[in-house]
């Protein structure tokens, strides 16, 4: 059996009632795909939805939820793919969007994203687009995309990346150096970021080939309409920001090299140090005898 190039992992946590519409969604893709269900510690019916799929789906199920982060990764080190999309239960795809995705991708190209779209649960009506004004379909420099970024964020929802990429950037804890972290926000917006400073380029399509469901059980409808909550969310994102810059700048100026000769130092140091160790120690074994 052919392993498909993409697969689509979807992490999930009692929703039930939308998991079915977001695995739907990416069983219908016109590009054949895997499908990988994450279950971290759902109580609903989910299992029963996951198992209507048969073997349509792998449904990998976890009775201890370890945080959203140990979810996605668990989807991830499972996927077999070479390239990987991660869908939030609660949101779904049109069908072209492997498809279309895939189409730029190259050797260059860091990522592939669409625009999507924000439309209300209850009443399925369009309330806005998002990630728009970017210019029309095709290729652009990955340093256009990051201006977008550090603005705000561009969701893995509507992100297309390699698996290596995002297993090498997908913290599970806090961000390094970070002093704020609020409900997984930051490693989504680092999986991005952090690969293209691998690769000069990203793909982008001016359609909104993904759909971002408003609804009461959304953590960023929820942070917004909460003030500490959105205090909390900005100062997530604020050091991932941070951590990036951070390694845009060992990379540009090439500090790793700087990194390596104050490690040749500190193994000089250590060696003296335990030198004096062990002359200190031999001394007052004398003294003792």
């Amino acid at each position: 059996m052919t392993v498909p190039q993409v697969t689509i992992v979807i992490p999930t946590f009692n929703r039930s009632a939308m998991l079915r519409r977001c695995v739907e969604s990416a069983l219908a893709q016109t590009q054949v795909c895997e499908v990988i269900v994450v279950d971290h510690g759902s109580s609903d019916d989910t299992p029963a939805v996951a198992a209507s799929f048969g073997d349509r789906i792998r449904y990998l199920r976890r009775d201890v939820d370890h945080g959203v982060h140990f979810c996605w990764l668990d989807g991830v080190i499972n996927a077999r793919g070479k390239f990987v999309h991660l869908n939030f239960d609660d949101d779904f795809l049109q069908p072209t969007f492997v498809e279309r995705c895939m189409a730029l991708m190259s050797d260059d190209v860091a990522l592939c994203f669409t625009v999507a779209e924000i439309r209300d649960e209850a009443s399925g009506r369009k309330l806005q687009e998002c990630f728009t004004g970017f210019g029309r379909t095709g290729v652009y420099s990955a340093s256009r995309f990051m201006t977008l970024q550090i603005k705000g964020l561009v969701s893995p929802g509507a992100i297309l990346l390699r698996r290596q990429d995002i297993l090498d950037a997908l913290f599970v804890g806090r961000v390094p150096f970070a002093l704020h972290e609020y409900r997984g926000v930051g490693p989504d917006w680092l999986m991005s970021a952090m690969a293209t400073l691998r690769y000069p380029k990203v793909g982008f399509i001016a359609e909104p080939l993904a759909v971002f469901s408003a609804h009461e059980g959304s953590i960023t409808v929820d942070a917004q309409r909460d003030k500490a909550k959105k205090k909390a969310l900005q100062a997530a994102y604020q050091a991932a920001r941070r951590y990036y810059v951070v390694a845009r700048a060992i990379k540009a100026l090439r500090l790793d090299l700087l990194a390596g000769l104050g490690l040749f130092i500190l193994r000089v140091g250590a060696r003296i140090a335990y030198g004096f160790h062990s002359l200190f120690n031999r001394k007052r074994t004398r003294e003792t005898l």
